[in-house]
């Protein structure tokens, strides 16, 4: 399989952002866990979830923008860029959410 015929290779620096970024958000969920009262298993359900949010959040943006990374600022790996994924994967829901089109007559929901 040549370089030009790999799907993950338009990827590379898109997956390389998102990989930094999901280790950056296992250290700040280990750290929010650890701020939570309880004993040791409150702290660890409050780990695995976190967890669980940011690789979820972290999957679906690397999905929804794996087609839309053809420019030349996306090629580059930059903190910028890393710091933005660190964000979304934590406020995905809001930027997996679709705007549906309004016909005529009917109001937005």
């Amino acid at each position: 399989m040549n370089h030009h015929e790999d799907p993950l290779a338009e990827l590379g620096p898109a997956l390389a952002c998102a990989l930094i970024a999901q280790v950056v958000s296992v250290l700040l969920a280990a750290v929010f866990a650890s701020q939570v009262p309880g004993g040791y298993r409150v702290r660890s359900m409050a780990f695995l979830a976190g967890l669980l949010w940011s690789v979820a959040g972290t999957v679906l943006l690397l999905i929804r923008t794996a087609g839309g990374s053809k420019g030349g600022d996306a090629k580059q790996i930059r903190f910028s860029r890393i710091a933005l994924w660190v964000v979304s994967s934590w406020v995905w829901p809001i930027l997996v959410r679709r705007r549906r089109p309004t016909s005529e007559g009917q109001t937005p929901r």
